[in-house]
């Protein structure tokens, strides 16, 4: 068990060394994006928005809240996406993992391991800059941030089974245009979920991000209930643990071929 640790830790070490040299050009999507939605709609639409979304909570921390579980999930999903099929086909990276010890479950663990860790820390930075604004002043406010890396496994790991599977780059423009971007439209982070119709509601109500910003809410506005927060964690690990299979399968198919 030590050494198939060590060999995912060696994985991850190699992506985040890699990071160091890139990391200014994720810093629009995983930062500055959820910031100006943020300042966009919650501030400029929100003067605009007279009822409160929330009994006692106004349209700017609504949407704040909600943004926060957005943007680690748009980030988790980015990066599972072209960097795990860019592995696979274009610079062949997990090929040459697999002259060395490292197993497919251990690169697909490694690179998973690294999706999470940049999803958190751009989930941590927007979350200190929702406080800057007011949005959350609550002690359970903090308790978000161990499940940041919930938020983001949720979706990475059953994007990363896709980016294993496929075998062009243009299917990804289908992944996002009618999963990842109507998701992040529909799932109650600019509107609460009670104003969709039955249909849509059920259908998103399945998804992980309307979960994530559920639990987000939750701590940092003081809304839903205890029984709500069971749900929505069901739901999230539900997600991450069949993604994590799926991938750890697509992942020893496709180093196998």
């Amino acid at each position: 068990m030590a050494l198939i640790d060590s060999r995912a830790v060696a994985v991850t070490a190699h992506l985040f060394t890699s990071y160091r040299r890139t990391w200014l050009d994720s810093v629009f999507n995983s930062f500055l994006l959820p910031l100006c939605l943020l300042t966009g709609i919650g501030w400029s639409v929100g003067r605009y928005v007279g009822d409160e979304p929330q009994p006692g909570v106004s349209y700017f921390a609504f949407v704040g809240a909600g943004l926060l579980a957005t943007s680690v999930v748009q980030i988790g999903a980015a990066e599972s996406a072209w960097a795990v099929f860019g592995g696979f086909e274009w610079s062949r990276i997990y090929h040459a993992m697999r002259l060395t010890p490292a197993r497919p479950a251990d690169i697909m663990t490694g690179h998973l391991a690294a999706v999470v860790g940049r999803a958190t820390l751009g989930g941590l930075s927007f979350l200190i800059v929702i406080e800057l604004f007011g949005v959350g002043h609550r002690w359970t406010a903090l308790a978000v941030v161990p499940l940041l890396p919930l938020f983001a496994v949720s979706i990475a790991a059953p994007v990363m089974a896709f980016s294993a599977t496929v075998r062009s780059a243009g299917m990804f423009d289908v992944l996002f245009r009618i999963g990842i971007v109507p998701m992040a439209m529909f799932s109650g982070i600019y509107f609460p979920l009670d104003v969709l119709p039955a249909l849509p509601h059920a259908v998103v109500l399945v998804l992980p991000l309307a979960h994530a910003a559920d639990l987000s809410r939750m701590l940092l506005l003081g809304s839903g209930s205890a029984q709500d927060a069971v749900v929505d964690l069901l739901c999230l690990t539900a997600w991450a643990v069949a993604g994590l299979a799926l991938a750890r399968r697509a992942f020893s198919r496709r180093l196998s071929d």
